[in-house]
């Protein structure tokens, strides 16, 4: 017979894990409820998720097998393909297409008009004639500002607002080449994490089967072997946890980087 305080310490054990369990199933709940705010069917028609959908375990295995990029490659990928840098680059070419019609204004004008006076329709007729008789008509029309102020102040104007957004540009590139480095510094930090966690939780489980032995033979108690299960579990839950943190920051990488669009 076990003594009464065995039978007190396994109903305490169970009603954790009801605890637990009542508990995960309502975060389970609420998380797919937020999901089904991003599910929509045809027609505009909004998807519940049913209860009996559960998530893909498959990933849990796959971080090994998932290649991450060299730093350099991610960064020569962000200078070149990353959104909020493209759209400086577009700016920019405006601008300088703007900078060349402001300078337009500050050069001076030459006209040069001819009309010709013949009547009817016959008018080429006469190509061989002297252009200079009576029935051609001449004009020249010559400009140019005397100050230049107007123009050179626009001209100006979009001078300082090319430099203005090419700083901006380099601030951004800045900004987005650190936050590249701090998502790649965290994927291989949650990686050694990972690995070294599965380990923990190896030893762990030996540490389980080799007190389940004892407790067998009566050289144990239900305390020490609950104890030993609770660490597996947490350790479990623990690494999980780490798991979904390094698939978060990955994506993190692949978004910071302008892979994702």
């Amino acid at each position: 017979n076990r003594p009464a305080i065995d039978t007190v310490e396994a109903l305490a054990q169970l009603q954790n894990f009801k605890f637990l369990k009542t508990e995960a199933q309502l975060r389970f709940r609420n998380a797919a409820l937020e999901l089904s705010n991003y599910c929509w069917l045809e027609n505009e028609v909004p998807y519940n998720l049913s209860g009996n959908i559960i998530p893909d375990s498959v990933w849990l295995n796959a971080i090994e097998k998932l290649s991450v990029p060299l730093l350099d490659s991610l960064l020569t990928t962000a200078r070149v393909k990353h959104p909020k840098l493209q759209v400086f680059d577009y700016k920019i070419d405006w601008l300088r297409i703007e900078q060349k019609l402001k300078f337009q204004n500050v050069l001076p004008k030459l006209d040069v008009k001819t009309n010709l006076l013949n009547k009817g329709y016959n008018v080429f007729s006469k190509v061989s004639t002297s252009l200079l008789e009576n029935n051609y008509k001449y004009g020249i029309h010559f400009s140019m500002p005397l100050r230049f102020s107007e123009g050179r102040g626009a001209y100006k104007q979009v001078k300082f607002k090319v430099a203005e957004t090419t700083l901006g540009q380099k601030q951004e590139q800045w900004q987005i080449e650190n936050k590249v480095k701090s998502y790649y510094n965290e994927v291989y930090a949650l990686k050694e994490q990972v690995q070294l966690n599965e380990e923990m939780l190896t030893n762990y489980e030996r540490l389980l089967r080799g007190e389940e032995t004892r407790f067998s033979i009566g050289e144990s108690t239900l305390f020490i072997l609950n104890t030993r299960e609770n660490r597996v579990l947490e350790s479990l839950q623990k690494l999980i946890e780490l798991k979904t943190k390094f698939y978060k920051s990955f994506a993190g990488l692949q978004w910071a980087a302008g892979l994702l669009r």
